[in-house]
């Protein structure tokens, strides 16, 4: 395994987050100070941002049940 391929398996950043979640930076920014996310590992003075894979995405499971609930109320 390569050391990107390891990487990639460890962590998530946002912009992987937005995508898979269908939401806007903002809406990612909104939730973090919420709670609504753990505290991300913000490197290049915060010019990145990631976390650990196996620590974000039991929150990301739950928001996603919310987030569908949401938007299926709004069709």
């Amino acid at each position: 395994m390569t050391a990107q391929e390891e990487f990639d398996q460890t962590y998530i950043t946002s912009s992987e987050i937005c995508g898979a979640m269908a939401i806007t930076r903002a809406t990612l920014m909104n939730a973090r100070q919420r709670g609504l996310l753990p505290d991300p590992i913000n490197l290049n003075n915060g010019q990145l941002t990631l976390w650990k894979r196996e620590t974000v995405q039991p929150y990301l499971d739950a928001w996603k049940l919310i987030l569908k609930v949401r938007r299926s109320k709004n069709v």
